[in-house]
């Protein structure tokens, strides 16, 4: 009696499973790796080009284990996860912690351990993260770029308040697209506006302050995610096939948008509102002397790199095109500021704007990096599921 108890255990315990959508909680647990602040511990193109990493890997296994239990898939996608965790955090730094959250949900999962399916799960992840970094591992986020500063002059980038001589890594343009969409050539930005035209002064005019800029504050993958999550809940915790597929697609999306934006930046070499308000010189086609060295921004510190384009900006319209919203949606941000979403492409416009608030960006680095944002994303939607596995 008592073995055929014990062995009931073990056969209820092998298929429990997780109770929440295992991809979500992967989601999120990068992001509290990244969060170091609430702007977020790494640079834009970096913090998408990671979970798109991540993202992909789980993608991967997700697609080998259909078919299996559900905790088998599950298991399957957490190494996926951890493996390219530790690949993106340099192993041994964040070992502990990050193992520390595979643990976390290998009860909740329920596979017996020693279990052949628990082993096949778990080979079925560390491959799919070994072929992910294999496929990325020399993309070019080490490239070696040898920026030279520029003498300064009206529009002109130069170091921000508190921030490093060379702007923060310049190598990011260089970075391969997620999903073959090819050359980041192909997502070029026009020029921006001349900045002793007359043009200009408007937009100089229009850097102010408000609470928009708090709410969207955090960092975009992070965000974007965060607000992906609420509208899709939890909705999709027994499928982690199609979890897995849309929230790779999405952080696809999110990667694909930085690295454009970073090869506008690096190309136009622009400068930010704090450089061209506190610029000692009359430079504006006015002649009008806007002058004044201790002007601060709402948001500081003013991120060590270009105005244009807006990263925060491509983030959010990628992530438009890649979440749908059928219905309202309520989100806070750290419980401060809360909003009502009632439509995507207006939240992408308020989230690009907020940096024009916040006194970090001009509007047309904004504006344009919200269209180019939208080009980046439906063109990843249009081939992800012919080209997902171009790591």
């Amino acid at each position: 009696m008592r073995v055929a108890a014990g062995f009931a255990y073990f056969a209820a315990v092998a298929y429990a499973a997780y109770s929440g959508d295992i991809v979500q909680y992967w989601v999120d647990q990068s992001a509290i790796l990244v969060n170091g602040t609430v702007i977020g511990g790494l640079q834009s193109p970096p913090s998408g080009w990671f979970e798109a990493i991540v993202q992909g890997a789980v993608y991967l296994a997700a697609t080998q284990s259909t078919g299996k239990s559900l905790a088998f898939q599950q298991l399957a996608v957490s190494h996926a996860a951890h493996n390219t965790l530790l690949w993106t955090f340099h192993g041994t730094r964040l070992y502990a912690t990050v193992n520390s959250k595979l643990k976390a949900v290998l009860g909740p999962i329920g596979l017996n351990e020693s279990s052949p399916d628990a082993a096949k799960a778990t080979q079925i992840g560390r491959e799919a993260a070994r072929t992910v970094i294999v496929a990325r591992a020399d993309d070019d986020i080490n490239y070696f770029v040898d920026y030279v500063q520029k003498p300064a002059a009206p529009g002109v980038y130069q170091a921000t308040p508190g921030g490093q001589a060379v702007p923060d890594t310049p190598q990011a343009q260089f970075i391969r697209l997620f999903g073959g969409l090819g050359d980041v050539k192909r997502f070029p930005a026009p020029p921006p506006p001349n900045a002793t035209t007359p043009e200009y002064e408007p937009f100089l005019n229009y850097v102010k302050a408000q609470e928009t800029a708090y709410f969207w504050r955090e960092s975009s993958p992070i965000g974007w995610n965060r607000l992906a999550t609420a509208v899709i809940g939890n909705k999709l915790a027994i499928d982690v096939l199609v979890s897995a597929k849309f929230y790779a697609q999405l952080n696809y999306a999110l990667a694909n948008a930085a690295i454009a934006s970073w090869d506008s930046k690096y190309f136009y070499n622009s400068w930010r509102p704090v450089t061209a308000i506190r610029y000692s010189a009359i430079w504006l086609a006015s002649k009008r002397n806007v002058s004044d060295p201790n002007w601060t921004p709402l948001l500081t510190p003013t991120p060590n790199h270009q105005d244009y384009l807006s990263t925060h900006a491509t983030f959010g319209a990628a992530a438009a095109a890649n979440v749908p919203l059928s219905s309202n949606v309520t989100i806070d941000n750290v419980g401060v500021i809360t909003r009502r979403i009632t439509n995507m492409t207006a939240a992408a416009k308020e989230n690009g704007d907020s940096r024009v608030f916040g006194g970090i960006h001009f509007q047309f680095a904004s504006d344009v990096g919200t269209q180019i944002g939208d080009r980046v994303g439906r063109e990843t939607v249009k081939v992800f599921d012919q080209r997902w596995n171009e790591f």
